[in-house]
């Protein structure tokens, strides 16, 4: 009888030890698959969180309403992808990047977080940088806190894994993929190994009946707090 009940609890111990593999490896997929959407300019969850623009649309709205862009842009996080025309230093020596519009005299001014990318940067370089816009502006737009897309979103994925690795299945979600892990987690408990023939996220919700529930699942736990994804500053 001893052993039964030995056997029995280290049963459970197991259990609840690896129950939630399957939540993580289809959660992970999940967060790749939405920061490659948006890197790819697709409808992610990040777009609603950092609009991606360019030099000559930043001008232009700074420009027409100064006003209306500060109040648009400051402390928002914004993805620029332009071109390099120049790098300067500041009175202090601090390097930073110029963007210009459609001309010399129209340009966007990119303050490094890293004042090592300078190193790396070149006139007519491509950039795609995660930056802070402000209110502080001179006769031009300048963004802030400016890093490269990759480090930031590898910074994002890792940062927000770690948290997901932390929560215990009763816990309620802070975020959108906090809620899916944890209604995956929830029905993997309730439908043992039924996860496990799924290899990817895009299968799972290919089986109608299960992706259903998964989906239920989700909805009962999303919230006005929990509802909008979140993005870090750099």
């Amino acid at each position: 009888m001893k052993k039964i009940i030995v056997v029995s609890i280290l049963t459970l111990l197991s259990f609840n030890s690896f129950a939630n593999d399957n939540a993580k490896r289809l959660t992970e997929q999940i967060l790749k698959g939405d920061i490659s959407i948006f890197r790819n300019e697709g409808n992610s969850n990040i777009r609603h969180a950092i609009p991606t623009v360019n030099a000559l649309q930043l001008i232009s709205e700074y420009n027409n309403n100064q006003y209306k862009y500060e109040k648009t842009y400051n402390n928002q996080n914004v993805n620029i992808k332009t071109s390099a025309s120049g790098l300067k230093t500041d009175l202090s020596g601090e390097p930073f990047v110029v963007a210009n519009g459609k001309n010399q005299f129209e340009y966007v001014l990119l303050e490094l977080k890293n004042k090592d990318d300078a190193k790396e940067i070149s006139e007519g370089n491509k950039l795609d940088l995660i930056c802070v816009g402000t209110k502080d502006n001179l006769s031009f737009p300048i963004l802030k806190n400016c890093v490269k897309s990759d480090d930031y979103f590898q910074k994002y994925f890792e940062v927000t894994m770690s948290k997901i690795n932390k929560l215990e299945k009763d816990d309620k979600p802070s975020s959108p993929i906090e809620t899916f892990y944890l209604a995956l987690w929830k029905f993997d408990i309730q439908k043992p190994n039924t996860l496990d023939k799924y290899k990817t996220f895009s299968e799972l919700m290919q089986n109608k009946s299960d992706f259903d529930e998964v989906t239920a699942l989700v909805k009962a736990n999303i919230t006005e707090e929990n509802r909008t994804t979140t993005m870090p500053t750099p």
